[in-house]
């Protein structure tokens, strides 16, 4: 009776594995698939993208990059959003760091609440805060200012999430590791620089490559925000400007894609170990 059960048990988990494992693969192969294809076309002349989409390239055409860059303007949206890009993403480690740390370590009133607050902007869709902040900053005239408006929606956007995260992960580190340091005679600025922050590569990490990733390929508020101006324009954008004016140059518009996603596998590659250990730390409280 035990054999038989246990036979059915052990057959039951190797069909829940096998179905785990096609899911997973299948997963996997609906993101890779169009990296591979983008990636293969990009090396194509047009007549051979026509000719056989699925084709290997006959022989490697490396300029269409050289040309995507050039002549595509793709070097200057590139340009663009890496200044947006570092900007917001510092602005966002800054904020969320002192924020996170006042509402899990400082005695802050009502923090509970401020914290259920951030829960709920967090939920809301980011849609539903597009118009109210385009008119604000139509009215105080921000809209004008390169890259101005577009930090400022990215780094608002991105403020709640990024102190969740930095908060659960305060509260993972030892409340006698403080209260060592403050006797000690440390402040509280100088036991979060030189006591805290070495301990949060997790947990900076996990937060810097999952708002890199939303900063790097928003379209949507950057579209909106470059409405009345050709200046400041970022790579998303650009890329749309870029199809419209080569719409039969395949190779070279899936060339510009690969520029595009170049940085964000760069990204992932240095710090996927933090990444993977922020998301662990982060999800533990002790």
């Amino acid at each position: 009776m035990n054999t038989k059960i246990h036979h059915l048990s052990f057959r039951k988990f190797s069909i829940g594995s096998i179905l785990l494992r096609i899911a997973m693969v299948s997963c996997i192969a609906f993101y890779v698939l169009p990296i591979i294809f983008s990636f293969i076309t990009s090396l194509k002349t047009t007549p051979e993208f026509y000719q056989n989409v699925w084709a290997l390239p006959e022989k490697f055409r490396y300029e269409n990059y050289i040309q995507a860059f050039t002549e595509g303007k793709i070097g200057e949206y590139f340009l663009n959003s890496v200044i947006i890009a570092v900007i917001s993403l510092v602005l966002i480690q800054v904020f969320a760091l002192s924020a996170a740390y006042a509402l899990s370590r400082l005695k802050i009133p009502f923090a509970n609440l401020v914290l259920v607050l951030l829960l709920v902007i967090q939920v809301l869709p980011t849609e539903s805060m597009i118009i109210p902040l385009y008119m604000m900053l139509s009215k105080t005239g921000l809209l004008k200012l390169q890259y101005a408006a577009i930090i400022i929606g990215y780094v608002g956007w991105s403020l709640p999430g990024t102190i969740i995260i930095l908060k659960n992960f305060f509260e993972t580190i030892p409340i006698e590791l403080l209260e060592a340091a403050r006797i000690d005679g440390s402040g509280e600025f100088n036991t979060m620089v030189k006591i805290i922050l070495p301990l949060m590569k997790g947990a900076m990490s996990t937060c810097f490559v999952m708002n890199f990733t939303y900063v790097w390929g928003e379209l949507m508020w950057a579209q909106i925000a470059t409405l009345l101006t050709d200046k400041g324009i970022p790579i998303t954008v650009g890329l749309l400007n870029f199809q419209g004016m080569f719409t039969t140059n395949w190779p070279m518009l899936t060339a510009a894609i690969c520029i595009v996603m170049l940085p964000l596998f760069i990204i992932f590659l240095f710090l996927q170990k933090y990444f993977v250990s922020g998301l662990t730390a982060g999800g533990v409280k002790g």
